[in-house]
């Protein structure tokens, strides 16, 4: 599998605690692309489509259609997580790279990195 940062895929984030997004739903992957060529492992920011009516600083808001998604939804940049790449099951699409910079500010912006 050729995981690289900025796509969208879907994966099992079954086995979580309290508050944490589970399911199978689509994921945005950070980590960068030497990572994702020799780890085992790949950070992700979960995708939702629940909401939207709220969109904080963290989150970033995509339209439905933004990189393949069926649904208007956002990126939960306060939920980020690595997964091993067995829990990766499909690609969806592309994020573009306007949309990455918003991504990328509004993990700054919960880490409280400047």
């Amino acid at each position: 599998m050729n995981i690289k940062r900025g796509q969208i895929y879907l994966a099992a984030l079954d086995l979580v605690v309290g508050k944490e997004i589970s399911k199978t739903r689509p994921v945005v992957i950070i980590s960068n692309n030497k990572n994702n060529e020799f780890s085992a492992t790949v950070t992700i920011l979960p995708v939702t489509s629940k909401n939207l009516r709220n969109i904080y600083p963290f989150e970033v808001f995509l339209p439905k259609g933004t990189g393949k998604l069926p649904k208007a939804s956002k990126v939960k940049t306060d939920q980020i997580r690595t997964l091993d790449k067995s829990r990766i099951v499909k690609l969806i699409g592309t994020i573009a790279k306007e949309e990455m910079s918003k991504i990328e500010k509004a993990t700054k912006i919960h880490l409280s990195i400047s």
